[in-house]
This record gives C-alpha cells, structure tokens and sequence, in this order.
C-alpha cells in the first residue's frame, strides 16, 4: 500500500528531477525557490546543486490546524528554500522568514509564500509541478496539462 505523495500524484524519481533541463530555461543570474520536507533535506540539496544553485536562506511554513504526516515527529513544518545562481544581489526584503497558515490540499502551497516571492521584482517566473495556474507565472505541472514536466520544458 502506497502512502503520502505517490498516493496522491505522479512522482519521480531524484536522478530524473536533478536531470530536469532547468539550464535551458533559467537565466544565468537567477533565484530559485524549492520546496523541501523536513526529512528531504539532503535531497532538496542535491536538486540545488544539480541545477546549478547555491543554498542562501529559508523561509519557513508553520501549517496550522493539520497533524502533519511522518515517521519520526508529526511534520508541521515545510520548508522553501532560496538558492542563487549567478550575480544576484540580496533582496533586503524586511519581512521575517516564517509564515503561520492553514494547511491546503496535499502538496499545495500557500498564498503567502506567493506573495513573499512577487515582492521581489524576478521575471520571469517559472512554477514547476505546479498544481494550479498563477497570474503572472509560468505554471508548469501534471494537474495542469497531463503532460510529463519534461515534455513541457522542452515546449518552453
């Protein structure tokens, strides 16, 4: 029996996300923002290198009203993660990194977080494995189309 994210959508495998062709639609100075669970840490740092990132900060998504899901303590906390590539100069954004907020569809992520992102003035703005479409974003993901991402970044 199959729980958590494979029980809910389509997953791949870590050597196919860290061979995502995320080159050929970055720019050479860019910022990336990744999702990463408590107990993917290593992972989430491999997909940053992989795709040519250096780990900065982290803002930190406290999901209130769930239990949270886990093996070892009942994860209430997610984490996104920013890595730079290239010459990118420090936000100096003077809002803190933690955000408190209810808890959505499994997997899906929270206006707030959103909005903390589109402070900064980065364009374009690429979602991948989006679950929805965005204003203002490329939205990239299987809920969206029903196609393979990497059908979709080569049709970018």
């Amino acid at each position: 029996m199959n729980s958590g994210s494979i029980a809910k959508y389509q997953t791949m495998p870590l050597d196919e996300i860290c061979n995502l062709p995320i080159s050929d639609i970055a720019d050479k100075d860019s910022v990336l923002f990744l999702w990463v669970t408590c107990p993917m840490m290593e992972e989430g740092l491999q997909v940053m290198k992989a795709w040519g990132y250096k780990y900065k900060t982290k803002i930190y998504w406290r999901k209130i009203m769930s239990l949270g899901m886990g093996f070892w303590y009942r994860g209430q906390v997610e984490e996104l993660w920013l890595g730079v590539k290239g010459k990118v100069k420090a936000f100096r954004i003077q809002k803190p990194n933690f955000i408190q907020s209810k808890a959505r569809k499994h997997s899906q992520k929270l206006e707030e977080a959103r909005q903390l992102i589109e402070m900064v003035d980065l364009n374009p703005r690429i979602e991948l494995f989006a679950r929805e479409k965005t204003p203002g974003w490329t939205s990239i993901g299987y809920d969206i189309s029903g196609k393979d991402i990497r059908e979709e970044l080569r049709d970018l």
